[in-house]
């Protein structure tokens, strides 16, 4: 009887420790970090081995070895004897069959209690809920961690220098993050199960996009900017913005190739009525801002924001424009199309 209580303890201690390896595994490194900082003290132990988990995961595998061998050497014969007594009393075989027969019973019994119980039902119920199960049981097995750490640490060395030698650097801690990949495709899957609405896969995944493009892939190309000279007539500019609906106009002034800025309809509306037939003034020309062409979008916004202008000229390391990056055409590579009651099929500016 004493060896089968030893039995189910060593049983129970290969839970633990099967237990404990997936939960450590399985736990979000961001939700252990959320619950320390709201001062559950369990959060922060678990915290504490996920992010030295090296030593941790040694310290289960040693333990599940030692669980393991121990029920086999336990176990075995501990129900082989008990079987013996059935088998004697309901089988008519050979005294000399008596014994393996129990043996090979006692066995099978061990291995399915051993992979059911002890490695499958453990493991599940730390992959079904990984911070709970780490809060619950990493306190205990660090304990067990720190009273066996020359051993583990021998241990763990020997399975660190192994891995180097394979051309691989072990880790210390588990990642969580997800890659662009992983994510956009956790996007599609939510969209198509209905757990999010369309409009806001499309913002998340414009989200993704959005730090890897640059001003050259949204640009107004130079050939399609819709431009004033500097010597047209305000009154012209102004019908122009009304012809086009854009609010600024950019301002050449040699040539078509010089933008020399920008002019706004409030400046124009500004001026009095006998100028309207005199070219633009100096004073209402404003300052454009210049961007590179592999200027991420996430700078040229944030430029934008802090200079606060909403069109921007893209120029080439030589100072040739190449085309025009508008306030509205950032929103949209980040949101998706913008259509007011002022687009027109064709017509580029701001």
């Amino acid at each position: 009887m004493t060896a089968f209580v030893v039995a189910v303890g060593l049983l129970v201690a290969n839970a633990f420790f099967v237990a404990v390896e997936f939960a450590l595994v399985a736990s979000r490194v961001a939700r252990l970090e959320n619950l320390a900082d709201s001062g559950d003290r369990r959060a922060r132990l678990a915290l504490a081995a996920a992010r030295d988990i090296q030593p941790q995961l040694a310290g289960a595998q040693l333990g599940i070895t030692m669980a393991s061998l121990g029920l086999g050497y336990v176990a075995e014969p501990a129900v082989a004897h008990l079987l013996e007594g059935v088998v004697d009393a309901v089988t008519v075989l050979p005294e000399g069959s008596r014994h393996p027969l129990a043996f090979a019973v006692a066995l099978a019994i061990v291995v399915t209690a051993h992979m059911v119980l002890g490695e499958m039902v453990p493991k599940n119920v730390a992959i079904a809920g990984p911070e709970r199960v780490a809060r619950l049981l990493v306190p205990a097995h660090r304990v067990f961690v720190r009273a066996l750490r020359p051993l583990i640490a021998f241990l763990n060395g020997t399975a660190a220098a192994i891995v180097r030698l394979l051309g691989l650097e072990p880790v210390d801690e588990i990642g969580t993050t997800l890659t662009v990949r992983e994510f956009r495709t956790l996007l599609a899957g939510a969209r198509a199960e209905g757990v999010i609405e369309p409009t806001e896969h499309e913002l998340l995944a414009g989200a993704l996009d959005f730090r890897a493009r640059t001003a050259a892939s949204i640009m107004v190309p130079r050939h399609a900017m819709v431009t004033v000279s500097r010597s047209t007539p305000v009154a012209e500019v102004e019908a122009l913005m009304a012809r086009t609906g854009h609010t600024r106009l950019p301002v050449t002034g040699a040539g078509p190739d010089d933008v020399v800025g920008f002019v706004h309809v409030k400046d124009l509306l500004r001026l009095p009525a006998d100028a309207h037939d005199d070219p633009v003034p100096l004073e209402a020309i404003r300052r454009l801002l210049v961007v590179a062409p592999d200027l991420s979008l996430r700078d040229v916004l944030r430029l934008m924001r802090r200079q606060r202008r909403h069109i921007a000229l893209v120029r080439d390391a030589s100072g040739r424009p190449l085309g025009m990056v508008t306030l509205e055409d950032v929103l949209e590579a980040l949101v998706g199309d913008i259509t007011d009651e002022t687009d027109r099929a064709g017509d580029a500016g701001a």
